[in-house]
């Protein structure tokens, strides 16, 4: 997994330049993981994962799922998996939309309060998944909960999950996730290094799903891409409400910008900011008809999901402090295939008046 960010300014037409690069260099290995961040010349360890006995994979889930358990201290917003998708409307109301996921089922959004943002995995009627960064319980745990109080309510992290014949090993040295096992759900829980390593959101997959899922990434679709882009704009303004800035608005032209360079990125295989034309991102902004005040960058490499790539990009101080920045737009472009197998690009500007 790759990132970098970068970021500058324009003041009436007088360029003020200040970039600032993260880089993490990890692939995905057969029975090899290894991983390092370079963060202005400080090594920081990130997650990774790889398996032991490669299959081949499908992003398909278990279609003949019919029984869900309900496992105890796994909630968000009194949501717990196995429950009916009548249950969720009558508790939540309908999602905004309904995305694809990598895993096969479909996410129903609920973004209309960023305050209570959370996902909600729902395959043949009934929930499957969940995920959520909102301030609130998630059932055992909670936003801010410390690694002690994770583990006296879900036990130790697991390391590996055992996929027909084939082992995945999940390995997160720098401290930004751990999986544990809660009866049948696997719980994904996302720390904040910037707040002494406490709790900053959880994933919950059904366990049945979960091992349906072989291999690392989803079947690449438009509509997957589609989802992507928009669960990690969705995902930025949840986590900019949360910390008391003022959500971003979407922008077509701009998120047209960060396509382009995600796909440039995966067909000549390189991970920059500038492309091998020599072309800033602002460059490339500007080329696009976009006249901005100040803008930003950030860019990433082979994580598997919307979810996993903002989580990754949170941790890291130059990503967070663009998800964080003073813009007012943003726009995402997300595309499958190249060495990395996805490749990731969310821009953000505030226009020049």
């Amino acid at each position: 997994m790759r990132t970098r960010c970068t970021e500058t300014t324009d003041n009436n037409a007088n360029w003020q330049v200040e970039e600032k690069q993260s880089l993490v260099g990890s692939k995905r290995r057969i029975a090899i993981g290894l991983s390092a961040a370079l963060l202005f010349g400080m090594f920081m360890p990130q997650p990774t994962l790889y398996a032991a006995d490669e299959t081949s994979g499908s992003g398909t889930a278990a279609s003949e799922l019919l029984n869900v358990p309900q496992a105890a201290g796994v909630k968000v917003q009194g949501i717990s998996l196995g429950m009916s998708e009548k249950q969720l409307f009558e508790r939540l109301g309908q999602p905004a939309r309904k995305d694809v996921s990598e895993y096969g089922f479909e996410w129903y959004i609920y973004n209309k309060d960023y305050k209570q943002y959370v996902q909600v995995g729902v395959l043949n009627k009934k929930v499957v998944a969940l995920y959520s960064n909102a301030k609130a319980d998630y059932g055992s745990i909670g936003f801010g909960s410390t690694k002690q109080e994770v583990t006296a309510a879900y036990g130790s992290s697991i390391s590996r999950i055992k996929k027909g014949n084939t082992i995945y090993n999940y390995k997160d040295n720098g401290g930004t996730y751990s999986m544990h096992k809660v009866g049948d759900v696997y719980a994904t829980v996302f720390y904040d290094v910037s707040q002494r390593g406490t709790v900053t959101a959880v994933q919950f997959i059904a366990e049945a799903v979960e091992l349906s899922f072989k291999g690392y990434f989803g079947t690449p679709s438009e509509q997957l891409r589609t989802s992507f882009e928009q669960q990690i704009f969705d995902l930025a303004n949840a986590v900019r409400v949360r910390n008391g800035k003022k959500p971003l608005q979407w922008n077509d032209k701009i998120a047209g910008t960060a396509r382009k360079h995600s796909g440039d990125m995966g067909e000549r295989s390189f991970f920059d900011h500038n492309n091998p034309d020599g072309k800033s991102p602002f460059d490339r902004i500007k080329a696009d008809g976009i006249i901005y005040k100040s803008a930003g960058e950030n860019i990433a490499a082979g994580q598997t999901s919307a979810i996993f790539v903002h989580e990754n990009w949170m941790n890291s101080e130059g990503h967070r402090a663009n998800i964080l920045g003073d813009y007012s737009r943003m726009g995402v472009g997300v595309f499958f295939g190249g060495k990395s197998k996805v490749y990731y690009t969310e821009n953000f500007y505030t226009p020049r008046s």
